[in-house]
């Protein structure tokens, strides 16, 4: 059993000994048409400009940041930052030195950015991880201009379901893996967290994730892994989990398999 859980593993990247399962997964989403086109969706929303600076929060391997510095290029500005020095540096291998975004790490609760020095903010998928996320809100109000625009993106892990008939075993499987997030419901407080930070203007856009295929199901949301887990700790029987997993192995091929998640993307101006 791997302690490398998607769950939780994020916000400490960099004390694990498996830096490929946390690049393997950012990778494996970007190449996601849902993934493709939220991101399309937000780049709209967000509508950077070109001679603008940007700030990324939460970069990661830096795809989306690198997007970015093209839309506000030539002669704009994209700063990316996450708190993992491993994940920053393949970003670096991934990026122009002379045309790309510059990479920094750095904590999102504390930024070490002036007051009112960027035009636009973008946090995508990291509050969930981020323990006080209401302070990377208010962090981000602070070094925006007054005009200036954020855009989060995060889940609702509440919405995540499951078909089956084993209702027990599905409820512990979408609770289990819900809860080991630091910020389950964030997706839907993005909306009053914001509000609170001082934006105005504040739009939100909810988007649902569908995912039809088992096995992919299980690459993104570590099925498997959270099911080994409740097995460990004596919340689902070895037998009644076989049965889950054939179960589900079943409907993935004859077409009944189905697992959801509703996101939000709300837009807010300082």
């Amino acid at each position: 059993m791997s302690d490398d859980y998607l769950a939780t593993g994020f916000h400490s990247v960099d004390a694990s000994t498996r830096t490929a399962v946390y690049t393997q997964c950012p990778d494996l989403l970007d190449s996601l048409p849902y993934f493709k086109t939220y991101k399309a969706r937000s780049d709209a929303l967000l509508d950077p400009r070109a001679g603008q600076t940007v700030l990324e929060v939460g970069c990661g391997l830096g795809e989306d940041a690198r997007r970015l510095a093209d839309l506000v290029a030539p002669h704009g500005r994209v700063i990316g930052i996450d708190r993992s020095r491993r994940l920053l540096a393949e970003a670096r291998a991934r990026t122009s030195p002379t045309t790309g975004p510059a990479f920094l790490q750095a904590d999102a609760r504390a930024l070490p950015f002036a007051q009112a020095c960027v035009d636009r903010c973008r946090i995508d998928r990291a509050l969930q991880h981020i323990p006080q996320p209401q302070q990377v809100i208010r962090e981000l109000a602070h070094v925006l201009r007054p005009g200036g625009q954020l855009l989060a993106y995060d889940n609702d892990w509440g919405t995540f379901t499951l078909s089956s008939s084993l209702h027990t075993a599905t409820d512990i499987v979408q609770a289990r893996w819900a809860n080991a997030f630091a910020n389950p419901w964030i997706g839907r407080d993005l909306t009053r967290y914001m509000l609170d930070a001082g934006f105005h203007a504040v739009l939100v856009e909810p988007s649902v994730s569908l995912i039809r295929d088992f096995a992919l199901a299980d690459r993104v949301y570590n099925l498997s892994e959270t099911l080994a887990r409740a097995i460990r700790d004596g919340a689902v029987s070895p037998t009644t989990a076989e049965a889950w997993r054939v179960e589900q192995a079943l409907l993935s091929r004859t077409g009944g398999f189905l697992c959801s998640l509703t996101a939000y993307t709300v837009v807010g101006t300082r």
